[in-house]
């Protein structure tokens, strides 16, 4: 497993082992989702820079088209990024999206996963989502995290299902 950590003015990026933030943010219908309500199986936070971009758009839909692979691991995929709830709404209709979309928009979680972007592209001081990609077990505890500087690469995704694999046998 690759663990690409960057370097950031804000808080650092949990350490495998550890506690996942919790959080508590608002989904596609503006319901506010906690990832505590999401315990109890693996969970993937897939984080993307912004809705409808092409590179986000095609994470989002590897996720959405993978599934049914995915639920072999039980596991719930929730994509994170600091669009709004309205915005989210309309990415999550327009790609068939089949899991939550939630909606970073005061910016708070993606402090606490320290994975700000501060500069968006040319939009300085427009702070998103770096990619990033962490899988937490049944437990709360980060088993896998992978984070990049560059918005344009996506993550591995065989990585991502050799990890839930790799938790499926730890059960």
């Amino acid at each position: 497993m690759s663990n690409t950590t960057a370097s950031s003015s804000y808080t650092s990026a949990p350490d495998i082992g550890e506690r996942a933030p919790d959080f508590e943010l608002a989904d596609a219908d503006l319901k506010m989702r906690k990832l505590s309500d999401y315990m109890g199986k693996p969970i993937v936070l897939a984080f993307f820079p912004a809705a409808e971009s092409p590179v986000c758009t095609k994470e989002m839909c590897t996720f959405r088209d993978s599934l049914e692979e995915l639920k072999r691991y039980d596991t719930q995929i929730l994509g994170i990024s600091v669009d709004g709830p309205f915005a989210n709404k309309i990415f999550t209709e327009n790609r068939h999206l089949n899991f939550p979309v939630l909606s970073d928009y005061k910016r708070e979680t993606i402090k606490k996963y320290g994975i700000v972007m501060a500069n968006l592209g040319p939009l300085q001081g427009y702070n998103a989502a770096k990619r990033s990609v962490f899988i937490i077990d049944n437990t709360g505890k980060i088993q896998y995290k992978w984070i990049s500087d560059n918005p344009l690469i996506e993550p591995n995704y065989q990585e991502i299902s050799d990890a839930l694999a790799k938790l499926k046998t730890r059960t």
